[in-house]
């Protein structure tokens, strides 16, 4: 099958290493397709048999060039899109973002299905554009040309909203690395850390709860820290937390560990904890139990209470005191960990690439009418 994957930005990344490739290993013709004028790298780690295409990309001529970078200001994108469309005659096209729908569809009509990946909890990835009401119009009439939304997980089904076009909802999930045995974290030697990884973000990733909740059982877990991972993405929300963090007499065992490769993390730590309102479905913490870590987070949180589940790989908190009763429990268990932690394995077995390789395959054979080989 003959593919275009369209994603608008961040090209160079995890997803579309995965995604692409997998593609490609099943033996359809991947065209990986972005345009940007001002970041012309494209994805790296792509198997030489996917094709990468720049709408905007530069060449060797100035004047060109001037051309190019004029029209990629003023033209609307759905036109050079249109153009790639006529020459690489997708059988099926798959967008990440509404705006990579937005940049297909505006102005144009196609007899080629179009699959819209929702990569959040649905309320969350469609909320904004309920504010701009030109833009909400607009987008409305283009989803309208879509033929099927991927949504992560089972409980997203049905969460949209009655509001946006109603299309087929495919349920496939990300791709997670299985670990094998051998390099999985080795939960008998205790570490005494706990991990949380996650940009620093007061709204979503909520890491003042975590400190919050540790906050209250420190003092019993004198040789304890707790880890936070991530990028600081509003330093006055971090500058509270540092406060908060001081408040509690906790400089020495909640530390700021900045940006790491999160496979580098989990072999160091002895369980997640995870305050997150709500997420699409984390990788990094997946990830995490890919390689045999258990975590806690909250019960009402989207996401996160489908894929810890409550006593089996972990622990679904009800709230602050339950969080904190919780971590303490599985501090002072360390067999109680182990026997979590090779649940979690099992958890994700489901989001293996062969799996989601399958959903993807029936969900595009199925849009097309082909028939699988």
């Amino acid at each position: 099958m003959k593919l275009m994957i369209v994603k608008d930005r961040n090209v160079n990344s995890r997803f579309v290493w995965d995604f692409c490739n997998m593609l490609a290993k099943r033996g359809h013709e991947v065209n990986f397709v972005f345009d940007s004028y001002k970041k012309q790298e494209g994805p790296q780690n792509l198997l030489p048999e996917v094709k990468v295409l720049n709408l905007s990309a530069k060449g060797k001529c100035f004047i060109a060039n001037f051309w190019t970078a004029i029209k990629s200001i003023f033209q609307t994108p759905s036109f050079r899109y249109a153009k790639a469309i006529k020459k690489i005659k997708p059988d099926a096209i798959i967008c990440y973002f509404l705006k990579d729908v937005y940049n297909i569809c505006f102005l144009h009509n196609y007899d080629i299905p179009i699959v819209l990946m929702v990569h959040n909890h649905p309320p969350v990835f469609f909320e904004p554009l309920r504010h701009k009401p030109i833009r909400y119009r607009i987008m409305k009439k283009q989803l309208q040309k879509i033929a099927a939304y991927d949504l992560l997980l089972e409980s997203f089904k049905g969460t949209i909203g009655d509001d946006y076009p109603k299309h087929e909802e495919a349920i496939i999930g990300n791709i997670i690395k299985q670990i094998e045995p051998q390099n999985r974290t080795d939960l008998s030697i205790e570490k005494k850390r706990i991990a949380y990884i996650g940009r620093v973000d007061e709204t979503q990733k909520r890491q003042h709860l975590l400190i919050e909740a540790f906050g209250k059982i420190a003092k019993d877990f004198p040789e304890w820290k707790v880890e936070i991972y991530g990028g600081i993405k509003h330093p006055q929300y971090h500058q509270r937390l540092l406060k908060q963090i001081k408040s509690l007499g906790l400089e020495e065992q909640v530390v700021f560990m900045g940006y790491v490769d999160a496979p580098l993390i989990y072999g160091n730590v002895d369980f997640l904890a995870w305050p997150a309102a709500y997420e699409g479905l984390s990788i990094a913490l997946a990830d995490g139990q890919a390689h045999g870590l258990p975590a806690i987070g909250f019960a009402n949180a989207p996401s996160v209470n489908e894929v810890i589940i409550n006593n089996v790989n972990g622990f679904l908190a009800k709230d602050i005191e339950d969080f904190a009763n919780k971590m303490a429990t599985l501090m002072k268990d360390q067999a109680l960990r182990i026997k979590m932690g090779q649940e979690a394995v099992k958890t994700v077995e489901r989001y293996a690439e062969e799996n989601i390789a399958k959903d993807w395959e029936h969900l595009l054979n199925r849009l097309t009418q082909k028939q699988p080989d």
